[in-house]
């Protein structure tokens, strides 16, 4: 289903005719829709939560950022000749390590580490230009970062990668009429039960949230298992 033909089926099961006009626009379903979505996202790991998202680093740069993401996994870095996984490093110990001078003071090569990094200035509208010759050690990335993580990449890279970022990400928000989801297309009951949950939240109806619980568990508990049987397929042994 898209996200328009989502709204008029839970017009139709939930009755709520105040949040879905007869036509299926949204009247304030479209909130509770992608709650519900993020919802299922962290409840259980499916075979649509891992993800790739990849990006361009040029040369002498050594951070990358990225959206929707939930936790990095792993981070790989390619050229057109080669790819290669990085190592992750904590930050604080990627800092002491290659960031004690100014980024602009150190020497670029061949790419080895990274370690996630903070993406927020405290406070949010501070000025950069305020830090003056002090800013080039300051290590948050992305001044818009809400919807952004970011990783650092040490040393600078000495030619353009392509990075990889691999991990857990969440289902980009449905707005449009014609969007879909891994949610909305294949599990739509699901999805429609989770928005129906976000509503008894907000209502303040333990019950009902218990209820819509139980229902969604048991059936993101289902899905959950075609991951592990991909995952045990052809295992003949365990390590040792």
């Amino acid at each position: 289903m898209n996200l328009l033909q989502l709204r008029q089926q839970f017009r139709t099961l939930s009755g709520r005719h105040d949040l879905v006009d007869a036509a299926g626009a949204d009247t304030g379903v479209g909130f509770y829709i992608n709650a519900g979505q993020k919802h299922l996202d962290r409840l259980n790991e499916t075979q649509k939560s891992w993800g790739i998202c990849y990006r361009f680093c040029e040369p002498g740069h050594y951070h990358v950022s990225f959206p929707y993401c939930r936790a990095v996994k792993e981070v790989w870095a390619a050229t057109i000749t080669a790819r290669w996984q990085l190592e992750k490093k904590n930050l604080q110990d990627l800092i002491a390590e290659y960031f004690t001078k100014l980024p602009s003071g150190i020497d670029s090569g061949a790419v080895i580490y990274y370690s996630p990094t903070i993406t927020r200035y405290i406070p949010e509208n501070i000025v950069a230009a305020d830090f003056e010759a002090f800013i080039g050690y300051v290590d948050v990335i992305t001044a818009d970062h809400y919807n952004y993580n970011a990783i650092i990449i040490s040393p600078p890279t000495e030619e353009k990668l392509m990075i990889e970022v691999k991990g857990l990400f969440y289902t980009p928000e449905l707005t449009e009429d014609t969007d879909k989801s891994y949610w909305s297309e294949v599990h739509p009951n699901v999805l429609i039960m989770a928005t129906l949950r976000e509503i008894e939240i907000i209502n303040r109806n333990t019950q009902g949230v218990n209820d819509w619980d139980n229902a969604i568990v048991a059936a993101t508990t289902e899905i959950g298992k075609d991951l592990v049987e991909e995952l045990i397929a052809e295992v003949t042994q365990i390590g040792d």
